[in-house]
């Protein structure tokens, strides 16, 4: 039997893969697992940054060190390598294979800093990443080879701080904070007085404006969504004020210019929520929960499930410093805290582990993807 020369590359590719990933005594995921995977950071120093992959067991399937901070980290759709995606100023955006070896970066353009979210294109071959322009204090959006990390384009957002962006169809949904921020005054935001914040949806092959949802209030900053079943947006948002615990959650509909917000008069909820969200994961529209969404709440310790066509609080969970959430089909896995991982079904929440690794701590996205080689 013969063996062309790209085949006998291919394989050996492959074997170099498996005796990197055996060396460092990491296991290799078989092709069409469930994997899901976040960044941390060390608790003792936090300085030491690190990605983590594991099944959905909570076995480690890659675990290595990275430069900076992770806000998100994503698997590729079609190869085993991890996006890494930071907020600290300069970093660049970066792919590792699950040896953690460096396979390309992308370094921020000038004047520009991240902004920590990025998403895939359908095909995978576009990735879409937000950033802000901190001179001119105005939102972008970086188009992106996936594979190489070479720059395509640069799209205005049409806002100011940028952060989650999610794809429906070729359209792009993003949600601007209205918050500015400088490199030199880290996080901080500048502008609570003056800043409104918008959900707005892109062409995704033009960057043309196509809708916008204004938030209902000033200092109410849209920050993390999701699209539901029926092609509405849930939106999660953070106050940025301390006067009061206004409700954070909100949806947007095709025949509104403003997010309408949900459980308006739930007053106990709003105060437990802290006006505070981090994860909106909506269940799949071919999941028997399509049209319902997960929510955490890590400073409120709280997890919330959500039915979008009513659209209404189902129920809350106390959980200790809910963190990431990922779905697949009618289950979700949550990170929290310290390591931990939880697994919701049936609606009911029971932990997978104490700690999938000692020592750490979660950052606050999960992504899950079905490996695909």
């Amino acid at each position: 039997m013969s063996i062309h020369r790209r085949q006998f590359l291919q394989l050996s590719c492959a074997a170099m893969a498996m005796s990197v990933a055996a060396a460092s005594g990491v296991a290799l995921a078989p092709r069409g697992q469930r994997l899901l995977v976040s960044g941390y950071r060390d608790q003792a120093t936090e300085t030491q940054f690190g990605i983590l992959v594991v099944d959905t067991e909570g076995q480690i399937k890659a675990d290595f060190r990275v430069p900076e901070r992770v806000h998100i980290a994503d698997l590729y759709p079609s190869e085993p390598s991890v996006l890494v995606n930071s907020r600290a100023p300069g970093a660049p955006l970066r792919r590792y294979d699950f040896a953690g070896q460096l396979q390309a970066h992308l370094p921020v353009p000038k004047d520009m800093h991240l902004e920590g979210h990025a998403v895939f294109s359908h095909n995978g071959q576009v990735l879409y990443a937000s950033a802000s322009d901190y001179r001119r204090g105005e939102g972008r959006l970086l188009v992106i080879d996936a594979q190489r990390l070479t720059l395509l384009d640069i799209w205005t957002t049409h806002g100011v701080g940028p952060h989650e962006l999610v794809m429906q169809g070729d359209d792009v949904y993003l949600a601007n904070t209205g918050v500015r921020t400088h490199p030199d005054s880290g996080r901080k935001a500048l502008n609570i007085d003056s800043m409104h914040s918008e959900l707005v949806k892109l062409d995704g092959s033009t960057g043309k404006l196509l809708q916008r949802w204004a938030s209902p209030k000033q200092a109410l900053s849209a920050r993390h969504l999701d699209v539901l079943a029926d092609g509405r947006v849930l939106v999660g948002c953070q106050y940025q004020r301390k006067d009061a615990r206004p409700p954070c959650i909100a949806i947007a509909s095709a025949g509104s210019e403003q997010l309408q917000l949900l459980e308006p008069d739930n007053d106990w909820l709003h105060w437990d929520m802290q006006g505070y969200t981090a994860s909106v994961r909506a269940f799949p529209p071919t999941s028997a929960r399509a049209g319902e969404a997960m929510i955490s709440n890590p400073r409120g310790h709280l997890l919330s499930h959500w039915q979008g066509a009513t659209p209404a609080l189902q129920d809350t969970q106390a959980m200790q410093y809910a963190k990431g959430i990922a779905l697949f089909g009618n289950q979700g896995w949550i990170s929290a805290g310290a390591g931990e991982l939880w697994h919701w079904h049936n609606d009911e929440l029971k932990p997978l582990s104490e700690s999938v690794k000692t020592g750490i701590w979660w950052e606050n996205h999960l992504h899950g993807r079905v490996l695909a080689v």
